[in-house]
């Protein structure tokens, strides 16, 4: 129901006055134009994607490589796989304001220790620059996705028959080797569903950037959802809110297909 009122509002005239009436004048397509010739939209789907592609990025390198080490078997392997997880169990927005709480100018404990250490002279606005707002944020969604990554290719590596990476020893095979011609291939189905979940959730990202900036300064961490809640409830332009969550899904449900697509041998062998 609140996706068929969504797709509803994106074709209406709205305003404060007729929000509550499914039956505002129809507006056809102008609130797409409206929205997507605004110079803070286009902004914002490049730096969606860019923002989507690096935490991507990041979370697999990270959580693969934690993945591979609790593979390997040391003293408290089981405590360091539970505290791995505990990003991935707080409330987004309440993550939003840990960072924020971490990164501020004043007594923020990143500039402190960046001071302890003579790193820095004078506190660095992490919240309050562009570019460091852009990847301070950055940064809070990485570490929020790395748990996803590490438990599910974790448990994919699991699944790798030891006796493939012993013929692999046996053979000859160093390490990167038995890294990228046995163990890789056999877990390329999760990886593939990882970063297909991974895109979904990445591209929707909505309470990080509020709790740590709101899309600000200057819309330099304007992402899409963010961008939609401020078209519609800062600027009661709900019309053009609510077509700005309807390509965000659109681009959210493409990753479907993408999946079949990669898939595509495995699902006709089934």
């Amino acid at each position: 129901i609140p996706i068929v009122y969504n797709l509803i509002l994106s074709f209406e005239q709205t305003s404060p006055a007729t929000i509550s009436s499914l039956f505002a004048p129809f507006a056809g397509i102008a609130n797409y134009k409206g929205a997507l010739v605004q110079a803070a939209t286009q902004s914002a789907i490049i730096r969606t994607f860019t923002f989507t592609f690096l935490s991507l990025l990041f979370q697999f390198v990270i959580g693969f490589g934690l993945a591979l080490l609790f593979n390997l078997r040391f003293p408290l392997r089981r405590v360091a796989r539970s505290l791995v997880i505990i990003p991935w169990l707080l409330p987004l927005l309440i993550t939003g304001f840990i960072f924020k709480f971490l990164f501020q100018a004043e007594a923020g404990a990143v500039n402190q220790i960046l001071a302890d250490v003579h790193l820095i002279s004078q506190p660095i606005g992490f919240l309050t620059s562009p570019g460091w707002a852009y990847l301070t944020v950055l940064i809070a969604n990485i570490w929020i996705g790395v748990p996803f990554f590490t438990v599910l290719l974790y448990s994919a590596l699991q699944d790798v028959p030891i006796e493939l990476r012993e013929a692999a020893m046996l053979d000859g095979a160093n390490a990167w080797q038995r890294l990228f011609r046995v163990t890789l291939p056999v877990i390329r189905p999760v990886i593939e569903v990882v970063f297909v979940l991974g895109f979904v959730f990445t591209i929707k990202v909505f309470d990080v950037v509020i709790g740590l900036t709101q899309g600000g300064p200057a819309n330099s961490t304007q992402i899409l959802a963010p961008w939609a809640y401020q078209l519609s409830f800062q600027q009661f332009n709900y019309g053009q809110g609510a077509a700005i969550n309807t390509i965000l899904l659109l681009i959210a449900l493409f990753a479907a297909p993408v999946y079949i697509w990669l898939n595509r041998e495995s699902l006709r062998r089934a």
